[in-house]
């Protein structure tokens, strides 16, 4: 997984933030986080993810999978 499109959108489909992640090198790490996210979201159900950092205030975002 070289590069990962990443957008928020809202109920009503319009897209509100985006980026292109690039992945440089051979560490994986960010793409094994979402697999192993994919493979533990339960079709229906909302689980949140919660982002921090030294530069930033914390953000929580509710996901869900669904087809």
């Amino acid at each position: 997984m070289k590069n990962i499109k990443i957008e928020l959108v809202d109920k009503d489909h319009v897209v509100r933030a985006k980026t292109d992640l690039g992945l440089n090198g051979n560490d994986d790490s960010f793409g094994k986080f979402l697999r192993q996210i994919r493979e533990e979201l339960v079709t229906g159900e909302t689980a949140f993810l919660e982002i921090e950092g030294s530069d930033m205030e914390p953000i929580t975002f509710g996901i869900s999978h669904f087809e």
